[in-house]
């Protein structure tokens, strides 16, 4: 399985998500399922997933799937 699917996969299962529902546009706080709660599980699953560690700087900065994406290539997660 790619990363990016990894990645969907972890939204969809987390948030609960349908398939068609994960797209760049979801953000912390604008869907109703990322909350604060669903944001820390969803941080947990990510740093299972991709076997990296955020730290806190980066989870407040991961506030977007785009946001997520970029925080994981500079983590060396390769997405191409």
């Amino acid at each position: 399985m790619r990363n990016i699917e990894k990645y969907r996969n972890a939204f969809i299962n987390v948030l609960d998500l349908e398939e068609d529902d994960v797209c760049e546009d979801l953000a912390l706080g604008v869907t109703r399922e990322w909350d604060s709660i669903g944001h820390m599980t969803l941080i947990s699953e990510i740093e299972d997933v991709f076997d990296v560690s955020l730290d806190s700087e980066w989870i407040t900065e991961f506030d977007s799937y785009l946001s997520g994406i970029e925080i994981l290539k500079r983590l060396g997660v390769d997405f191409d």
